[in-house]
């Protein structure tokens, strides 16, 4: 990693197609930036002009010129401190004897007492279709603790040694907000779920802080290289507990970071807890170098069930179209999937857990607000947007004083939700690429819900930010677009149509709208005179035609070019 100054040298871009991504979609042929800041877009006449005699000129070849790419929703953290151990995925981990053979391989070769945390595994990737067991894992591993995370990060199966570490034992009780699994015998089968997870999952990320932290600091230098390579130039870390806030200043103070970081605190004891204690300490909108402390991270249900409410025809709906699904994929996945969300049934049919409930929820939301946060609410299912928005309109018109309310995820909106969402004035931050996750090309409609409602969210006047919630799916911003634009699956069909939006739009959503979103937009997230020279240059015009194969080709990060080449030549 280089220095973080720009060169003084003023840089001209010309033979460009300049995105403004202002609301209007303005376009300039030039850009010119000095030091870390734009000084002029137009045409090329005027910004040479504007760039004075000794400004060093880039022939663009024609290519699109956006600002930098923004993520809102990223846990770069969570990822240098687990994912660099061992994943679970394809085509090393296809069942469960393979999954046990890596495990058991890793925990050969480290030598001390610390836990053992892998990650991604997917039941929908094993042949047997169901996570490990707490007998699977301790015949892997069984002289040390391990945890290993589901891909969705809100499950963990653990081996005898964690739970025993955790005081997890058959009389321990299901958390508020979680399960720990059982098996017939009564005792914990191993698998943990939301809350459930707390103790164990707090246990291992105190032992890698302890033992890993400098494996920590170099694995994040090479997650901010990966980021400028795919034109990202901005990120809001969307979980990040007081121990890893330590992590991260250190980090800041020894020029590990690249890419400005916003840190979105939650619970030391757990990230899925109510954050008391996170409250406690720097507020949103605070600073340290490249670190700016954003609102605080609640989360109101699980992944992948989250809460949902649905009438009875709603399910018969969903029931038939899962039975469809079944036999037009020959496959009994989508079955397995409703059933795993373990359908509870009364006046309505409701699945998931609500890991807030109601008064829970006003009360955090309130404590927050008061204490100077903005607040940003992970619901994904219907239920958990009905809750966050209720907290949200319980605390009033003193809800954005410290920023934007966000609601993240949002994943299954009905029409009454969307107003709702548009009257308290929340921005939506949606992962538009999921829908190339296994568990979306299985998933059937729902009657009078949407997945991922960005066409009726965007038409009421939400602000909606896109984003990719890495590690659960993959962080390339123009992979965002692509599915915001196409929607479709990792089958190849198209996802609920009506739902598609413009190629403007899916821009918008990765730089001005994010930004917004992001409380920067001063700053970054459109290319006008004043702000940051973040910039990304594509490898060629970008259309409608040319989008499915798209790349970045160089990146410009407070004016200085991180990532390719901008080709100087003199004109």
């Amino acid at each position: 990693m280089s220095d973080r100054k720009a060169t003084a040298k003023t840089q001209v871009l010309v033979n460009a197609d300049v995105r403004v991504m202002d609301a209007i979609d303005s376009r300039a042929e030039a850009v010119a930036w000095r030091n870390q800041n734009i000084v002029g877009v137009g045409t090329r006449e005027d910004v040479l002009g504007a760039a004075g005699d000794d400004a060093i000129v880039h022939d663009a070849a024609g290519a699109t010129v956006l600002p930098g790419f923004i993520d809102p929703h990223h846990h770069a953290s969570m990822v240098s401190l687990y994912s660099g151990l061992v994943r679970l995925t394809p085509p090393r981990v296809t069942n469960i004897a393979s999954l046990q053979d890596t495990l058991r391989t890793v925990a050969r070769s480290i030598e001390d007492e610390r836990w053992l945390v892998a990650t991604q595994w997917d039941e929908l990737l094993l042949e047997e279709r169901r996570p490990p067991t707490r007998q699977e894992l301790d015949e892997a591993v069984p002289d040390r603790p391990l945890m290993a995370f589901q891909y969705s990060f809100h499950r963990a199966v653990a081996n005898s040694r964690a739970l025993e570490l955790a005081g997890i034992d058959r009389h321990t009780a299901d958390p508020a907000g979680g399960a720990i699994e059982r098996g017939a015998d009564g005792l914990p089968n191993g698998l943990l779920v939301e809350r459930g997870m707390s103790r164990v999952e707090s246990l291992a990320r105190a032992s890698l802080i302890s033992q890993t932290a400098e494996a920590f600091f170099s694995r994040l230098g090479e997650h901010h290289q990966a980021l400028v390579e795919s034109g990202i130039t901005r990120i809001a870390d969307a979980t990040v507990p007081g121990d890893m806030v330590v992590l991260y200043r250190e980090a800041d103070e020894r020029g590990v970071l690249v890419v400005p970081t916003i840190v979105m605190p939650v619970s030391t004891s757990g990230y899925l807890e109510a954050p008391w204690e996170a409250l406690d300490g720097p507020v949103t909108g605070e600073q340290q170098g490249l670190l700016t402390f954003g609102p605080v991270k609640l989360v109101f249900d699980g992944a992948p069930g989250c809460a949902m409410c649905l009438s009875w025809w709603q399910t018969a709906g969903v029931t038939v179209g899962t039975w469809k699904l079944a036999l037009e994929l020959r496959s009994l996945d989508p079955i397995r999937n409703a059933f795993s969300v373990a359908p509870r049934v009364g006046r309505k049919v409701r699945t998931g857990i609500h890991i807030y409930e109601r008064p829970e929820a006003r009360e955090v939301v309130r404590a927050a607000v008061d204490r100077g946060f903005a607040v940003a609410t992970h619901a994904i299912g219907n239920a958990a947007v009905d809750i966050a928005l209720d907290a949200y309109e319980t605390v009033g018109g003193r809800l954005g004083d410290a920023g934007r309310p966000r609601i993240e995820h949002a994943t299954f909106l009905s029409d009454d939700l969307v107003d709702r969402i548009a009257d308290v004035g929340a921005a939506v931050v949606t992962q538009p690429h999921f829908l190339s996750l296994p568990a979306f090309a299985q998933a059937p409609s729902i009657p009078r819900v949407k997945n991922g409602a960005l066409r009726w969210l965007l038409d009421r006047g939400v602000l909606v930010s896109g984003s990719s919630d890495h590690p659960v799916g993959g962080f390339v911003p123009l992979d965002g677009v692509r599915s915001a634009v196409t929607r479709r699956t990792a089958r190849g069909n198209v996802f609920e149509p009506d739902q598609c939006i413009e190629l403007f739009e899916a821009l918008t959503m990765y730089t001005r709208a994010a930004a917004e979103v992001c409380g920067c937009a001063d700053e970054c997230g459109t290319l006008e005179i004043g702000k940051r020279a973040d910039l990304v240059v594509l490898d060629a015009p970008l259309t409608p035609t040319s989008l499915a194969e798209a790349e970045v080709r160089t990146t410009v990060l407070g004016g200085r070019t991180v990532f390719g080449s901008l080709e100087a030549r003199r004109s």
